[in-house]
């Protein structure tokens, strides 16, 4: 959970940050949200293979790996002196966390049972957006006092504090088959890839976790301006403001795993798919009303908070035998729908088009995962017969 706290925390720190990044490296605000598509495209071009990674090396080295490298990243940030070092250093920083999430979500899946896995994985969801209730707001706020340096540090403080926390808690877990080490690790890694791509419904539900994603981070990713143009917002402000959403994707996700282990995940889908292009949509619509937008705002997070973890646990269950590469499978199309949703906001923004336009367009993202909800069957596991023990079979 702390983990997944970290990369949630680092996806998202540079949004309310972003006018005074511009700032200091004299840089327009609206490509402000090419830092978050630097730090989404690594992250979707190597979460595959570091997914097929963590299936063939073990859960625990690939997630320390990955934290040194985030924790350096974030260092690198800090130090960055133009918009090219910093791009750069958003970058290596979703290498990192490609590394991260793979490992946390296959432990998951290993480790509880198919009837309780939506409640798990929405209690991680939730420290994964419990990054936008207490970091995020914390980061812009050090910000406003000191700089917004200082925020990019004071992450690589905290992951190099857990991962210390894994070091001493988490015990070495070696992977299913150790045989499998042997030959070339890179046909190894894309083998296990190929297999996990050849599920039909696995393609649906990566489908819907890259629309999901476009669908949030096309318009989250530039609040941060948004708020600013419209509201006259500093860093703080539009922290607190995030703070708001962020409470609400938290209990969306707490809430959203349980009722989806009881009513159906692709049923809890359809409902905070609706909800949520309803509520992106109407965001910049609302116009100079404060208070409605934050209201929105907010409920816009829950929905988005009770889908993600339907969607992670649904794949899951897809394709167990690479588990961890098909989770990875699904962070790339989550990072990489989060790539291409910011890089064409900033195209657009830059362009002069509106954020109403931007809302819209993130709105049909979201309506666009129902039809390929269709295509996703899911059933628990069959419990394999309790055999009787030697002797004690019924006579004839």
């Amino acid at each position: 959970m702390c983990s997944a706290f970290l990369v949630g925390l680092d996806s998202m720190i540079t949004v309310p940050l972003i006018p005074e990044i511009a700032a200091d490296t004299n840089t327009a605000a609206r490509a402000g949200g090419l830092f978050v598509s630097a730090y989404a495209l690594l992250f979707a071009l190597v979460a595959p293979l570091c997914g097929a990674m963590s299936d063939r090396l073990g859960r625990r080295r690939i997630l320390c790996t990955g934290l040194v490298i985030f924790a350096l990243a974030n260092v690198l940030t800090g130090l960055g002196g133009d918009f090219t070092v910093i791009l750069i250093s958003r970058a290596v920083a979703g290498l990192g966390s490609a590394m991260i999430m793979p490992s946390v979500y296959a432990m998951i899946a290993e480790n509880f049972p198919f009837e309780k896995r939506g409640k798990i994985m929405g209690i991680v969801v939730a420290g994964l957006l419990s990054s936008t209730v207490l970091g995020v707001p914390l980061g812009a706020y050090l910000a406003y006092l000191m700089n917004w340096r200082a925020a990019f540090v004071a992450v690589a403080f905290v992951a190099a504090a857990v991962y210390l926390m894994v070091l001493v808690r988490l015990p070495v877990m070696a992977p299913k088959d150790p045989q499998e080490r042997a030959g070339n690790p890179l046909a190894s890694y894309f083998g296990m890839i190929r297999r996990a791509v050849t599920t039909p419904a696995l393609l649906c539900v990566l489908g819907s976790t890259l629309l999901w994603s476009a669908a949030l981070y096309g318009m989250f990713s530039n609040i941060g301006v948004f708020f600013s143009e419209r509201f006259d917002f500093n860093e703080a402000q539009t922290g607190f403001a995030i703070m708001g959403s962020g409470a609400g994707s938290m209990a969306g996700a707490l809430l959203g795993g349980r009722i989806a282990d009881r009513l159906g995940k692709r049923r809890v889908l359809v409902a905070a798919a609706l909800v949520a292009a309803a509520g992106v949509s109407a965001v910049p619509l609302i116009g100079e009303h404060l208070v409605p937008v934050l209201i929105v705002f907010i409920l816009w997070g829950t929905a988005v908070g009770v889908g993600q973890p339907v969607l992670n646990t649904l794949v899951s269950e897809l394709r167990p035998e690479t588990r961890g590469t098909a989770l990875a499978l699904n962070g790339s199309a989550q990072y990489a729908g989060m790539m291409l949703a910011t890089s064409i906001a900033a195209a657009l923004l830059q362009s002069s088009f509106s954020f109403t336009t931007i809302g819209i367009l993130c709105g049909v993202c979201a309506l666009a995962v129902l039809p390929l909800l269709v295509g996703v069957r899911v059933t628990a596991p069959q419990k394999a017969p309790v055999r009787p023990a030697p002797g004690t079979e019924a006579s004839a």
